[in-house]
């Protein structure tokens, strides 16, 4: 388990070293579908404490990264801001929790996850970071939506993000927990 995890995160530093701009660089360019303008959804990962943010906001790349704990993984998708997110017939909200004691953040769209998380299990409600469809291409009447899987270790209180349906199977072979489809986002570039 270890192991793939290192090799995640090894193939995360070479993409970051050879394929990734620099955090002065960071995309903030938005690419319009179906009419309505996307952002990008980043991922900011720490080795060292087992923990993934998850968010629109390029600043809060640059400071996670500044902190010296997290590196900047590629772009996860695209996804609806939170300023043209709720003119967009049939998105939805993308919740973010996180969890100081568990060293965790997650996602999810739907609001009793929320509430339960943070009633039940120490996580704190920190906002909107977009809005995605919850279902797919056909249903929502916009095209080119993918799958947005959710895996979770239960033993390193980790949630891992991915719009691949065989990346999502492989890290569920080394202990994580395939949840399916979390939510319909747009796929990165």
């Amino acid at each position: 388990m270890k192991a793939i995890l290192f090799a995640l995160t090894a193939s995360a530093l070479f993409l970051q070293a050879n394929c990734i701009p620099a955090p002065a660089a960071l995309e903030t360019r938005a690419a319009e579908i179906c009419g309505f303008p996307t952002v990008p959804l980043y991922q900011a990962v720490s080795d060292s404490i087992s923990d993934r943010i998850f968010t629109t906001d390029a600043t809060e790349v640059e400071h996670a990264l500044e902190s010296g704990v997290y590196v900047r993984q590629a772009v996860l998708a695209y996804v609806y801001s939170n300023t043209t997110g709720p003119n967009v017939p049939g998105a939805v909200p993308f919740y973010r929790l996180g969890s100081a004691a568990k060293t965790d953040h997650f996602v999810t769209t739907s609001w009793d996850e929320v509430e339960s998380a943070v009633a039940t299990n120490g996580y704190e409600y920190q906002g909107i970071v977009g809005y995605v469809y919850t279902e797919p291409s056909a249903e929502s009447g916009c095209p080119g939506t993918v799958g947005f899987y959710r895996t979770v270790n239960p033993q390193l209180e980790d949630h891992y993000y991915t719009t691949d349906a065989a990346t999502a199977t492989s890290v569920a072979k080394s202990g994580y927990l395939n949840q399916g489809i979390v939510a319909y986002v747009f796929p990165p570039a």
